[in-house]
């Protein structure tokens, strides 16, 4: 009976975790396709304007591109501090 529950909250957790990765997986705006790229350019935005680079506050914007369309899009990302 313990071995049972035991794959049962194994298989919740894994299904909870794939979920929210394909959740938050960036996708193209016009294709809705998941075969996109990284391009490497950032654009960093501040929120308040005084805000110090690398902060909660700061955003950047990553570029992608669609390797099923080819459509280069920017997709606004909040930053992390150790970024």
């Amino acid at each position: 009976m313990g071995t049972l529950i035991f794959i049962i909250i194994v298989a919740i957790i894994l299904f909870v975790t794939i979920y929210f990765s394909l959740k938050n997986k960036v996708r193209c705006p016009k294709c809705k396709s998941n075969f996109i790229v990284q391009t490497g350019n950032k654009k960093y935005e501040e929120e308040p304007p005084l805000a110090i680079a690398g902060s909660p506050d700061s955003y950047n914007s990553i570029e992608y591109k669609c390797s099923k369309c080819g459509n280069m899009f920017w997709q606004k990302q909040k930053s992390v501090i150790f970024n």
